[in-house]
């Protein structure tokens, strides 16, 4: 159902969404059962209604999920290991995407997960064209398109299964911050919180996108732990003794 959604309200027809058509249709054929010009009268009437409005729900419901289905379970044990900036990691990402000047919320792109030298982390997608009888996806979307975020932006890692239409996949939740560039001028620079869900054919891909992003973490952690102070070493000439500076010792009297 989902998925059926998903394309219903990205596909155009005639130059708008072929929900809205949906919607019309199911708004006149009430109309007409109101005028008696339909069997069934009142009880068409009542009957597109209640399909009008369960249709609406149906759309805010999956469109506030991605129309996707997310299902957290435990993180599992990995060890850290960094991406080689060569690597790429096959993926099915849903969020929110940017390219250029613009920007979009797409479902189950197929694409790449990067680790750059840099440790910025990229989501690499491309949207192809399609089209179902005399709809089609809209132009401006078809393309690359992309998430970038840096390891000081992420806030949270979630693991588990996401399901979208008939397709289920180990998947992991990703929390990051958004830099909202000032567009217009009543506009203002703002930071928003997105999650990308990047869902992987295989768990060995998971574990390694999870070891990847846990490197960052425990880079970190090994940064902030104290340097031990430095102990002076023996001398060999004083027979193991170790020598101490003389600016480091003090007079007790």
């Amino acid at each position: 159902m989902s998925r059926l959604i998903y394309h219903l309200d990205r596909m155009m027809l005639a130059g708008a969404p072929v929900v809205r058509w949906i919607d019309g249709l199911l708004l006149l054929v009430g109309a007409l059962g109101a005028f008696h010009f339909v069997p069934g009268h009142f009880f068409t009437t009542g009957l597109c209604l209640v399909l009008f409005a369960s249709f609406i729900w149906l759309r805010r419901h999956w469109r506030s999920r991605d129309y996707v289905q997310f299902v957290e379970s435990p993180t599992p044990s990995v060890t850290p290991q960094p991406l080689a900036p060569k690597d790429s990691v096959p993926i099915h990402a849903s969020g929110y995407f940017t390219v250029e000047e613009k920007n979009e919320r797409f479902t189950w792109l197929q694409g790449y997960f990067r680790t750059f030298a840099t440790r910025e982390h990229a989501v690499i997608c491309l949207v192809q064209p399609k089209r179902f009888l005399l709809a089609e996806w809209p132009e401006k979307d078809v393309g690359m398109w992309y998430v970038f975020f840096f390891p000081k932006s992420v806030r949270s890692i979630r693991y588990g299964t996401v399901s979208y239409g008939r397709n289920a996949q180990t998947c992991l939740a990703i929390e990051h911050e958004i830099l909202i560039p000032k567009r217009g001028r009543f506009s203002r620079e703002r930071t928003v919180q997105e999650t990308v869900l990047l869902a992987s054919p295989t768990e060995e891909d998971t574990r390694r996108i999870l070891a990847d992003l846990l490197h960052d973490s425990h880079a970190k952690s090994e940064e902030a732990k104290p340097s031990k102070p430095l102990q002076p070493a023996p001398d060999p000439a004083r027979n193991g003794q170790v020598k101490i500076p003389i600016e480091s010792t003090r007079r007790l009297d």
